[in-house]
């Protein structure tokens, strides 16, 4: 049989990097034994209760973390933060692509819709006034939104997941909102919901124009039309002062999807809540990983470029190998669901699995390797589908094997960072600490989510009804309790229900179980209610 001169040359390239690769393996990335200790627990502890675990940064004693900078204190102030730093900030997708607006830009506009909210709805600043927002993410939502710290309004965020009827009428109703943000998808359901909301009376429509149809609609239900850039028109006309909230002003009412308990509720977050998870999660990020004005993704993050996704999953990945983001955040069904789309594509390719053990390995030893030969044969391409530029994919919101993380770093050649967290949290709890490439198990199928942010501190309680205590060996067992400058005001018109949730002493139970590894990450294992499906 005869060999061709590319093929042997391609066979000893391959030996020869096959053997740099073992007289010359690489360094972690980080010494191992920082990575044995992620979190600092107090020496004494309650009965039925496991110690209070912090951030190795937030020494118990002390008080923990609430804002990132000593200027900083509402959203408003992170916003002229990023300002001062970024010029690209949302990016939306257009006729020829997506397009780019300014932080300068973003600015003006939230000034113009503010001033012209207030001057066509009657809200009022500083007035307990609020506004809804019913639509998909987009530039728009947060324009929208940034409005509540500019003029001390406040948001009510009803989820479209799908949304049902009824819980926007209870919604609307409990929170009496007179103003709400729509898109096209959203307001026929707002059409359906008005004439059980005496409240509501103005539609903002985030639309170019509105149809005939929908104008002989609102017109016959008693609802003032108007679209989003007819209100930003009327405030570049009379453009209002800022009116800043302060740190302990609600910033937003947000709504459950019912999941658990099956009936949504308003989770009330102030500004300074927002302010301390946002520093919570800036504060973890080694100096190598710090978020700049270069970087791009395509959810918030504070100080970068943002781009929405156009909604379809489906084309995701396409717009991001036009945006070519650095940061990518996701659901962990996504990633499981492209993990088992690239496995069916390249699985089969030469070089996959010898490449993959190879990285592998590495991985197991603590180093992610991203320039190896087997990135140039093989995993570049899965990297491109990304935009060829990922360097942190962020994940959360429900379980992922350590399989299809391990997976994610290997081709994709990034940080791969699970948080785990609620909104009642305003967000993350804890986080897993960057260059942490360790399973939950002997096995390297599980994965765990960190240790606590240092704007929070976390213990677990017996759940003895499930047979779950801080006892249980070899690792304690329990529902997770989280105390911080992070956890919600409360549940809006619901004293009994934020008094069954927060305790005395500030801890809320979060209905989650949990169990703390010995290096100090946690590890979600189950819930005390099940998720009920919609």
């Amino acid at each position: 049989m005869e060999i061709d001169t590319l093929s042997v040359i391609l066979l000893i390239l391959i030996i020869f990097f096959t053997f740099l690769s073992i007289n010359d393996a690489p360094s972690p990335d980080v010494h191992p034994l920082l990575l044995t200790s992620q979190s600092e627990c107090t020496k004494v502890r309650n009965p039925g209760e496991t110690a209070i675990y912090r951030a190795n940064n937030s020494a118990h004693g002390l008080p923990l973390l609430t804002s990132p900078d000593k200027s900083i204190k509402i959203i408003a102030d992170l916003f002229e933060n990023g300002k001062k730093l970024g010029i690209e900030c949302l990016g939306f997708k257009g006729a020829n692509g997506f397009e780019w607006d300014s932080y300068q830009k973003i600015a003006e506009r939230v000034a113009n819709f503010g001033s012209g909210l207030i001057k066509s709805t009657g809200l009022a600043p500083k007035s307990l006034n609020m506004f809804g927002i019913f639509m998909n993410s987009c530039p728009e939502w947060v324009i929208a939104d940034l409005v509540s710290s500019y003029y001390s309004l406040i948001t009510v965020s009803i989820p479209n997941i799908p949304p049902r009827l009824n819980d926007v009428i209870n919604q609307i109703n409990l929170t009496q909102i007179g103003v709400v943000v729509v898109s096209k998808d959203t307001l026929p359901m707002i059409f359906s919901a008005a004439q059980s909301c005496a409240s509501l009376k103005h539609v903002i429509l985030n639309e170019p124009s509105i149809s005939p149809d929908q104008s002989e609609k609102a017109k016959a239900i008693g609802l003032t039309l108007t679209t989003f850039k007819d209100i930003e028109e009327l405030g570049t006309r009379s453009k209002l002062d800022f009116v800043f909230a302060e740190p302990e002003d609600t910033a937003t009412i947000v709504f459950t999807s019912g999941t658990t308990s099956g009936e949504p509720s308003g989770i009330e977050l102030t500004q300074a809540n927002l302010v301390a998870d946002v520093a919570g999660l800036l504060s973890t990020l080694p100096n190598s990983q710090k978020v700049t004005p270069a970087d791009r993704h395509l959810s918030y993050l504070p100080l970068a470029s943002i781009a929405f996704y156009s909604g379809n999953l489906s084309t995701v990945l396409k717009e991001a190998e036009e945006i070519k983001p650095t940061i990518f955040t996701s659901s962990p069904r996504f990633l499981i669901r492209f993990h088992e789309t690239m496995i069916q594509t390249f699985g089969n390719e030469m070089f996959f699995e010898k490449g993959y053990a190879s990285k592998l390995n590495h991985l197991r030893k603590g180093k992610l390797v991203t320039n190896s030969i087997w990135d140039m044969l093989i995993f570049n391409k899965i990297k491109a589908k990304f935009g060829g530029k990922v360097r942190v994919i962020v994940t959360g919101s429900g379980p992922i094997s350590q399989t299809a993380l391990n997976f994610l770093r290997i081709t994709v050649g990034c940080q791969v960072i699970q948080a785990y967290g609620l909104t009642q949290c305003s967000g993350a709890v804890t986080v897993n600490a960057f260059f942490d490439y360790q399973p939950a198990d002997r096995n390297g199928h599980e994965s765990h989510t960190g240790g606590p942010i240092p704007c929070n501190e976390i213990k677990l309680v017996n759940y003895e009804e499930k047979g779950y205590t801080v006892e249980d060996k070899p690792n304690p067992r329990g529902e997770i309790c989280v105390r911080g400058p992070n956890v919600m005001k409360g549940y809006y018109k619901r004293p009994e229900q934020t008094a069954q949730a927060i305790d005395a002493d500030g801890w809320l139970r979060t209905g989650d179980i949990g169990t703390i590894l010995p290096n100090g990450t946690l590890k979600i294992i189950d819930r005390k209610l099940p998720i009920k499906r919609q």
